[in-house]
């Protein structure tokens, strides 16, 4: 009878630690780009698609309420800039122009997407509307020619880096 109450509560125990790590086993969406460079970016399924897209991305995804907000582009390399110098320089520029405010680079740094091609990422502060903190977290890469990234805005605290690096060229 011991046994199987000890068995009864291993059970329990393991359904109850599976229940509490839920939200990170949550069946994933995945954005797919094929019209080169081709890539894939995979992000919790709870996001949905922003019905707002003010940075005229490919696609903007949001949590239920309001962030995080995931954006995801391809655009022309701006001229001049180098893997190792677009965060810092044009990122933080669009940023500080579009939310007429003042960014700061707390982490920059040379990393690798999914696939192992060479990439940046980095953590920008900065207000919303010049009085709610919050945090973007950019992960660039440079591929064939073109200027791939993903970034979440969020909340201050520990930067959110699943989806911008679960990019993965093709």
């Amino acid at each position: 009878m011991k046994k199987r109450m000890a068995a009864v509560l291993l059970v329990a125990g393991v359904c109850m630690v599976a229940l509490a790590l839920a939200p990170t086993m949550v069946l994933a969406a995945q954005f797919t780009y094929d019209k080169g460079p081709n890539f894939t970016v995979t992000y919790p399924d709870s996001w949905a698609q922003d019905s707002e897209n003010p940075n005229k991305v490919l696609l903007r995804t949001k949590e239920a309420g309001s962030i995080p907000i995931m954006e995801i582009n391809v655009t022309d390399i701006p001229e001049g800039m180098t893997l190792e110098t677009i965060n810092k320089k044009e990122y933080k520029k669009r940023v500080e122009n579009s939310q007429q405010t003042v960014a700061m680079v707390t982490s920059d740094k040379a990393t690798k997407t999914k696939d192992g091609t060479p990439a940046r990422e980095m953590v920008l502060s900065w207000q919303y509307q010049g009085w709610m903190p919050l945090q973007s977290v950019i992960l660039s890469a440079i591929k064939d020619n073109k200027w791939v990234y993903v970034v979440i805005h969020q909340s201050p605290g520990d930067p959110l880096w699943d989806a911008p690096h679960s990019l993965t060229f093709k």
